[in-house]
């Protein structure tokens, strides 16, 4: 059995030369390196909010409500993207089986899992629960406990609009311009509430994590 390490987290850091993401709110996240990957578990109950009558009425409706969340893995103190990660998870009632069904996609296919509750549902539905960011080899270890620290931003959708490619409809600013015109990009659409158009999104980031020494 492959050894198995959490990966420490870090709620305080200097954050000295680096601005813009901190204008997105922190979500406590849990970090693991399981194996030679390193995953993810993050809560996010309020895509579905308890006054949403509409949205629960959907669901109940038979047809499915898509979950997508884009997740980027950063380099904490520095504007060096790591990876990008996509998750997507439908949701839906199933009358005949009188069940709740919550199907993940993953890399061999999709996951289902099946619920009496809506409430057990929703919580399943909106919990990324250890979801593979990268290998751990793509990471630097902190040698001394001083980092480097890594974080995750966090770009969570229901019933995202979708391109006619299956993909977020693009904005000028995507196409191009380098990094820091991406930051600047994105601080502008969280500032000015201009994201991707869905039902309910959450743009947010993860608290700082390090890479332990083995």
């Amino acid at each position: 059995m492959k050894r198995r390490e959490f990966v420490a987290g870090m709620v305080a850091v200097p954050v000295a030369g680096f601005v813009r993401p901190e204008a997105l709110p922190v979500r406590r996240a849990t970090f693991e390196e399981i194996g030679s990957a390193v995953l993810l578990t993050l809560a996010l109950p309020t895509l579905f909010r308890r006054g949403d009558k509409e949205a629960l009425v959907s669901i109940d409706s038979g047809f499915d409500t898509t979950l997508l969340f884009e997740l980027r893995l950063w380099r904490y103190g520095v504007r060096e993207k790591i990876v990008d990660v996509e998750h997507t998870v439908k949701l839906r009632w199933d009358p005949w089986k009188r069940r709740y069904v919550v199907r993940a996609q993953t890399s061999t296919g999709w996951n289902k899992r099946e619920f009496e509750l809506r409430d057990d549902a929703l919580a399943a539905a909106t919990t990324l629960k250890r979801v593979r960011l990268t290998s751990s080899s793509a990471l630097q270890r902190a040698e001394d406990g001083t980092g480097p620290y890594y974080f995750v931003e966090v770009l969570a959708l229901r019933n995202p609009l979708l391109g006619p490619k299956g993909r977020l409809a693009e904005r000028p600013s995507d196409r191009g311009g380098g990094r820091d015109l991406e930051w600047f990009s994105r601080l502008v659409d969280v500032v000015a509430g201009e994201r991707a158009v869905a039902e309910e999104t959450l743009h947010l980031r993860t608290n700082p994590f390090y890479l332990p020494p083995r």
